[in-house]
């Protein structure tokens, strides 16, 4: 056996305790996490504020992700994210 072979009975030694994920935000805090991103102030999220967000918060390839978010969250395709579409995307995922 080479010692790179990973033993399926060993794989749970030394691992911690699983990750217990957060509740939900609350709308007044998604508000303020909308309001944080909003930097132009319009009430909507561009793809620029997208963009910077995700920079923002050390998250890779922040223009691709910006776009899928547009892309998910955009009802109303209008290219930005209202404030009403970006409470509704986070309360039917909450986790991502």
């Amino acid at each position: 056996m080479f010692p790179w072979t990973i033993h399926p009975k060993n794989i749970d030694k030394g691992c911690s305790k699983p990750v217990t994920l957060a509740a939900p935000h609350s709308e007044e805090q998604l508000n303020k996490i909308f309001d944080r991103f909003d930097s132009n102030g319009d009430g909507h999220l561009s793809w620029e504020e997208l963009k910077s967000a995700y920079n923002i918060l050390g998250m890779s390839f922040p223009g691709l992700r910006a776009l899928k978010a547009l892309r998910v969250a955009d009802e109303n395709r209008d290219g930005y994210i209202s404030q009403k579409e970006f409470i509704k995307l986070r309360r039917k995922n909450p986790r991502k």
